[in-house]
């Protein structure tokens, strides 16, 4: 139990929860807040199916990430990202990160 982290889905944007809860919000609610970390999951669907939104969602979700800005998609790079390529970590394995031969970065 001295493990567990407190998860509170904020929906419609609302900030609810203690200051130690992690809180999750869907990025169209996040304008003019800052987070330390943003997560975009299956960011290639998110592409795909809202491509006149995307390119406004990842701005306005890096800018507000402080410190971490994690991206994963279910299948291929958006093209639009196709430049940072370089900056991502191509899989995550075990727990641990891992480059694209299965040697271990940590």
């Amino acid at each position: 139990m001295g493990h567990n982290i407190r998860v509170t889905a904020c929906i419609n944007g609302q900030s609810v929860g203690q200051d130690t809860d992690v809180r999750v919000f869907a990025v169209e609610h996040i304008k003019g807040l800052e987070f330390e970390a943003v997560f975009f999951i299956a960011a290639d669907q998110l592409a795909r199916e809202q491509p006149d939104l995307f390119d406004k969602y990842l701005y306005v979700g890096a800018t507000r990430a402080a410190t971490y800005l994690g991206i994963t998609c279910e299948g291929a790079l958006p093209g639009s990202l196709e430049v940072l390529r370089g900056s991502f970590i191509p899989s995550w394995r075990n727990g641990r990160l891992a480059d694209e031969r299965g040697a271990l970065d940590m």
